[in-house]
This record gives structure tokens, C-alpha cells and sequence, in this order.
């Protein structure tokens, strides 16, 4: 009987250890995701130039991931998406074509006391890399706005239409890879 005991106190510590991982791994894709993100939304300011001016090379070239090197920025981000999730952002790293960032994180809490001796000083830890990609690539500028061919299909933006407001996640996809 107490070795069936043992058992079920067994089952739960590696439970718990479950619990912790998961939670570490949902704080990695926040943060992860967060970074990716705050990445996108720098490039905003000249996304929004490129549009006025009708820039289609420049506006490719955005869309391409040229201009995202909010590396400060992003990593802050990851960190505050890390802390909200009660873990600690242990590395921030870019990643490139796409970009992204791949973010490690520790939770701040350990798996918890149980009959597995150490398991109060242990700590979850994970990592996730979430990437930047285009669903559109700018094709013509003409007097009714700039025509892009998006996986949606054709969309024509006017930035100087009244209540014009750029919304980048109309051109980007931002998600977890790999």
C-alpha cells in the first residue's frame, strides 16, 4: 500500500513538472510572438511614407523584411510578454529569412514541492521563434492608391482616403515557426 502511495505521489510531481513546462512554453510564445511584433510595427513609419509616395521597390522591399532592426525594442517586448506570463526572457535572439526572433525563457516559479527530491529548486524552462512573413507584394501605384496582390487576393490601399488608417497585419503574418 505505501508503495502504491508513493506511486501516486510519483504521478503527480511529474505532473506538476507538466504544468510547468507548458507554462513555460506559453510564456516562450508570447514572448516570442511579442518580439516578432513590436519588429513588424517599427517599420510602420516607413511603410507609411513608401505608401504616400507610391514606392512600390520600397514597399517590397518592407515587405521583404528590410528595415526590421528593432532588435532593443523587440527584446523588450519579449521581455515584458515573458514577465506578464511569470517567467524571466533568458535569451533574445534575431533569426532572418523570414525575420523573427527566437526567445528562451525561465519561469519564475520552480515545479514544486513533491515526493522527487530537488523538484522545489527546479525550474521550467522553453524557447520559441516566431517570424515576420508578407502575405502581399506591392504591384502598381496609380491615382486610386497603391494595388497589392495579397494571399487574400487584390487590394487597393488609398493612404490619403479619409479615416485611412495603416493596418500591418493587413500585410504581414506574424507566427510561430519551426
Amino acid at each position: 500500500m505505501t508503495a502504491l502511495l508513493f506511486l501516486a505521489f510519483a504521478f503527480f510531481a511529474v505532473g506538476q513538472a507538466a504544468v510547468a513546462r507548458n507554462g513555460a512554453q506559453t510564456a516562450a510564445d508570447a514572448a516570442a510572438l511579442g518580439a516578432a511584433r513590436t519588429a513588424r510595427d517599427g517599420v510602420k513609419t516607413e511603410f507609411l511614407v513608401a505608401l504616400t509616395a507610391g514606392d512600390i521597390a520600397k514597399l517590397n522591399d518592407l515587405l521583404d523584411g528590410v528595415g526590421m532592426d528593432g532588435d532593443a525594442a523587440a527584446c523588450q517586448a519579449a521581455t515584458a510578454y515573458a514577465d506578464d506570463n511569470h517567467a524571466d526572457r533568458t535569451n533574445c535572439d534575431r533569426v532572418n529569412n523570414p525575420p523573427g526572433y527566437a526567445v528562451g525563457v525561465l519561469t519564475q516559479g520552480t515545479v514544486g514541492k513533491s515526493v522527487v527530491a530537488g523538484t522545489e529548486n527546479k525550474h521550467a524552462q522553453a524557447r520559441a521563434t516566431a517570424v515576420v512573413e508578407s502575405v502581399c507584394t506591392a504591384e502598381d501605384a496609380g491615382a486610386s492608391g497603391v494595388t497589392f496582390s495579397c494571399d487574400t487576393g487584390t487590394v487597393t490601399v488609398d493612404p490619403t482616403a479619409v479615416g485611412f488608417q495603416l493596418n500591418l497585419a493587413e500585410f504581414y503574418s506574424v507566427h510561430l515557426s519551426g
